[in-house]
């Protein structure tokens, strides 16, 4: 069974208890986390509970592979249904994760709530089909925000305003808006603020939606790898501001180094910057080429594999302590910062 989690009725009822299995995938990031959070409140699941909830990330789905398995075998201490969650949001061990899971037959999990979240898994995947071919299972597919659900609920908060845009206004605002769910969530939140400010205009708005795009975490983590670190510091703040999940940045960082390592690879090999930039299998954007110029210059696979193996800390301690993830994130940039000048 699939469910849109853009359709913000299926968690407003409780989930019917003949589904345990739940699988959360797509490339909206920020629909992801709000659908696994609504999803743990909706089961109202205990994660400070060891005893009836267990939690698998990468690391410990992989290199602990048989107490996971032993874990379908055991039963909770107590009446409360037992929960596993396999979160492998930062991973990109999509092979591995696969073999490991494929090996269940989903429909014979009766006894335990399975949640499974993960960016980079698609509905194409081998693992998708079968879970959404599960009679005991839920796949909720996050992907991007309709244009036009967005600017039905860009108009309800004009009209909120008394601000009458043209057709135009409108188009060009919602062409600003960003396609991930928590950033569309937390800029019209700041559009609602502006309820009290009668004298807010277009171009007001116009920059208050661009001040909230989700490009600025691209941009934010070129101009860091670059060497830029005030104005990628002052990106992050903004982020912090707008509450941003740290896992969709952690999510971005990890994946721009693995991209740089091939680039320097292909250097080591022979090709130029021109070529490497061009090459199909990298998909590296063309507004990109300048900061992938420069980072060629900066980098090398040493630096990159000491900023990843930070990185990686820096993921845990995000995880075990939510209130501290941007302290966490701007040690991480000042050591990033540190290794390009290096």
């Amino acid at each position: 069974m699939k469910l849109n989690p853009l359709n913000k009725n299926i968690f407003l009822k409780k989930i019917d208890t003949s589904f345990n299995i739940f699988y959360i995938i797509g490339n909206n990031l920020g629909l992801i986390d709000i659908c696994y959070s609504s999803l743990k409140e909706n089961l109202k699941i205990n994660l400070d509970n060891p005893f009836v909830t267990n939690y698998f990330d990468e690391n410990k789905l992989l290199n602990n592979t048989e107490s996971f398995f032993d874990e379908f075998n055991s039963i909770s201490i107590f009446d409360e249904k037992k929960t596993i969650i396999v979160d492998v949001r930062q991973s990109d061990k999509k092979k591995e994760i696969t073999d490991i899971l494929t090996n269940f037959n989903f429909s014979q999990i009766k006894d335990i709530q399975l949640i499974i979240v993960s960016y980079f898994f698609k509905q194409t995947d081998v693992l998708t089909k079968k879970i959404i071919n599960t009679d005991n299972a839920i796949c909720f597919t996050c992907y991007e925000e309709d244009e036009n659900n967005i600017k039905n609920n860009l108009r309800k908060e004009l009209l909120k305003m008394n601000l009458n845009l043209n057709e135009t206004q409108i188009n060009e605002l919602t062409n600003k808006f960003s396609r991930d769910s928590k950033i569309v969530q937390n800029t019209l939140e700041k559009i609602k603020l502006q309820k009290k400010n009668s004298n807010i205009n277009f171009d007001q708005l116009l920059y208050l939606i661009d001040e909230n795009n989700d490009k600025s975490i691209f941009e934010m983590i070129n101009k860091l790898m670059t060497g830029n670190y005030s104005e990628a510091i002052n990106l992050l703040t903004k982020f912090e501001l707008t509450n941003t999940s740290s896992s969709s940045i952690l999510y971005s960082m990890k994946s721009k180094f693995r991209l740089l390592k091939k680039c320097i690879n292909m250097s080591k090999n022979g090709f130029t910057k021109k070529e490497i930039v061009n090459n199909k299998s990298l998909n590296i954007f063309y507004k990109e080429h300048s900061f992938f110029f420069k980072m060629l210059d900066l980098w090398t696979l040493r630096d990159i594999d000491a900023c990843l193996f930070y990185l990686f800390k820096t993921e845990i301690s995000c995880k075990s302590d939510k209130n501290y993830e941007y302290m966490f994130l701007k040690q991480l940039f000042l050591y990033i910062y540190l290794k390009s000048k290096i």
